[in-house]
């Protein structure tokens, strides 16, 4: 058994969690964390954090951050996250729908526009898929 500490530039979404299995979207693909794991250090990518604890999963969103995992410790720094509970479903794909009309529209954007909306795109896919996941 391990804890998690999930962190983001507005506070703590989770602290001390207490976890047997923990899956990590990374930025080169995601990663299955159990107890005794070796140590790392990644780059996180956009997706669905998946905490398990005995037969419970919760779930949660992260966008692009960090991960450590030292000894019994994760610990996640994340731009953004948000529990399953508090996912609005239809204000993700709104979100969704605008940009995939942004990125395909007929206007040209910058280089800094398009990774803007990739990342508002990936953001509302991952946002829609744990509103299913949690029943929604």
């Amino acid at each position: 058994m391990f804890t998690l500490d999930l962190l983001t530039p507005n506070g703590a979404i989770v602290k001390n969690v207490e976890c047997d299995e923990v899956l990590i979207p990374t930025c080169r693909g995601e990663i299955n964390i159990l107890p005794d794991h070796t140590h790392v250090l990644t780059t996180l990518g956009t997706g669905i954090l998946t905490v398990r604890k005995g037969e419970t999963k919760k779930y949660y969103s992260i966008t692009h951050g960090t991960c450590k995992i030292l000894g019994d410790k994760i610990s996640i720094l994340s731009s953004t996250s948000e529990t399953a509970d508090k996912i609005d479903i239809d204000r993700a794909k709104r979100a969704l729908e605008k940009a995939e009309k942004k990125l395909k529209g007929e206007e040209s954007l910058t280089e800094v526009e398009m990774i803007k909306f990739q990342r508002k795109l990936e953001r509302a896919k991952t946002r829609i898929e744990i509103g299913y996941l949690r029943g929604a």
